[in-house]
């Protein structure tokens, strides 16, 4: 909560009540002094006391008086949550009889590269930050120190609002805009009816797009904290909406209708290969839980109640698989005849726009496998959040690549997303469909396919790791087709990039003009 110098709210609460009233006290004390403090809340009085604080417990909370030394900090986080990516802000606090002594705070988004200044404390107490964000419950930890003093640290993991993308700007969209601003929901409208998606039948909405829906869910990042509903007028518009949204990573997508027509729907995704049955099945239809609603606002209550426990069960009680793209860049470019991965691709080098691509996708890590010229790879892609394992092998083939780079990776992972070095042809929508199939399938082999003919990148599951250890070097990653063809999901692609890489000077001049 930020309070001004007298203790008025600025913005925020404790909660309500003695505590927050306490806080605004103290506050008000502390802004007088500049100096910031612990403060602990007692709350056992009994039912005659006059004040009301019966509740039991206690409660500490920190006084800030100086919350401008961490403006940098602050605007970190606020560019991370605008790029709508998650992390955790750390405070760490070493205080003698309630006086703070000195405040520190630090953003990490980048979970894998901690600061400095506050690694070694971590892993001293053998604090893992990335549980705490995964899981996302706070973490406070308090230590002793010399002469009386202690040192206090905590993680606070901070993520996006979510987002609903409500597709259909009739009466059931605006109901359910209405209802779903007051549960923290950041809402998106989208419909191609000009005259329906305005701002004054949308005021609640903090963005509308009034565009055909292929357009309009082209304009929207899709990630694992995004939410659709589909309700718009028939179902042809639905089927359009749905298009653009299944094959995403979505924690959520529900389609109002009937069950005859939302059953037809499916037949019809599942016969046109526009969805697996894994997607299909992952789809909400008819959307929405049954409260035996038959007006408007009951219709959305209902779409909303299912959101809100779909977002309870997604943050807090589901566990996610977690893909790790492991990225091989580690050849000669023989038949080039230089280092391809390193040159130009419409504005990066090759082996940079594969990256940016896997940097914004759903995957939750990258390995870049580097070993010809490793140095200069290393230097080309220092901007981006990567991590490098060295293949000291990799005249053997390819095969010791990806040895090399599942061996980099933590037992946190569950799957190994296999990318070429020079598919950069390969798109963000691609890299999220086979992430979300394979996070809806039990399936631990899933393959893109054109026109039925296999492609990369391949997605494997790390129960795979040590038939990786000992593949065949003829035969590679083939063999672990060969020997679980039960094993493999195949998903039908519009796109040829899935069978495409670039070897040759030919290759090259024909994906670049």
């Amino acid at each position: 909560m930020a309070i001004f110098e007298k203790g008025k709210v600025l913005s925020g609460t404790l909660g309500g009540g003695l505590l927050e009233a306490e806080a605004q006290k103290v506050a008000a004390l502390s802004a007088a002094t500049g100096e910031s403090v612990l403060q602990w809340v007692h709350f056992q009085s009994e039912l005659e006391d006059p004040t009301g604080a019966i509740c039991g417990g206690s409660a500490l909370f920190l006084i800030d008086a100086n919350p401008t030394l961490h403006l940098e900090v602050y605007r970190q986080l606020q560019d991370s949550i605008l790029r709508r990516k998650s992390g955790a802000l750390i405070t760490l606090i070493r205080y003698a009889d309630s006086q703070v002594l000195d405040l520190q705070r630090y953003w990490i988004e980048q979970l894998d590269k901690l600061p400095d200044k506050i690694a070694p404390f971590l892993l001293a107490e053998n604090i893992d930050i990335r549980q705490i964000t995964d899981g996302r419950t706070p973490c406070y930890h308090e230590t002793d120190g010399n002469k009386g003093e202690k040192t206090i640290l905590f993680v606070e993991p901070i993520w996006p609002i979510p987002q609903l993308i409500i597709a259909g700007a009739g009466h059931i969209g605006q109901a359910l805009c209405r209802i779903s601003s007051l549960v923290d929901f950041e809402i998106i409208v989208v419909d191609d009816r000009s005259e329906l998606a305005v701002p004054s039948r949308f005021p609640e909405a903090s963005r509308i797009i009034c565009q055909p829906l292929q357009k309009a869910f082209e304009a929207i990042s899709l990630t694992s904290d995004t939410y659709v509903v589909i309700a718009t007028q028939g179902h042809r518009t639905d089927i359009e909406a749905l298009k653009s949204c299944i094959g995403s990573n979505a924690a959520y997508i529900g389609v109002i209708g009937s069950r005859r027509k939302t059953a037809l729907m499916g037949q019809k995704f599942q016969v046109e290969k526009w969805a697996t049955p894994e997607e299909w099945s992952f789809v909400h239809t008819p959307v929405g839980i049954d409260i035996h609603s038959r007006t408007v606002n009951e219709i959305a209550v209902s779409i909303l109640a299912e959101l809100i426990k779909e977002r309870h069960e997604i943050n807090f009680s589901r566990s996610k698989k977690q893909v790790t793209a492991i990225v091989l860049a580690a050849g000669k470019s023989t038949r080039m005849g230089q280092q391809k991965l390193l040159m130009p691709f419409k504005g990066k080098s090759m082996i940079a726009t594969v990256v940016a691509k896997i940097a914004g996708s759903a995957a939750s890590r990258t390995i870049v496998v580097t070993g010809s010229e490793r140095y200069k790879m290393e230097e080309g892609l220092k901007a981006y959040p990567v991590i490098f394992a060295d293949n000291e092998k990799y005249e053997e083939g390819m095969h010791t690549s990806v040895q090399t780079g599942v061996a980099a990776v933590g037992p946190e992972t569950d799957g190994y997303l296999i990318f070429l070095g020079d598919q950069p042809m390969v798109s963000e929508a691609v890299i999220n469909r086979l992430i979300a199939v394979f996070q809806k399938t039990e399936k631990g082999l899933v393959v893109p396919t054109f026109n039925g003919k296999r492609g990369h990148p391949v997605l494997i599951a790390s129960r795979y790791k040590d038939e990786i250890k000992i593949l065949n070097q003829g035969i590679g990653l083939r063999e672990l087709f060969l020997n679980h063809p039960d094993d493999i999901q195949e998903i039908e692609f519009e796109s040829e990039a899935v069978l495409k890489d670039i070897d040759t000077p030919e290759d090259y001049q024909r994906e670049t003009n």
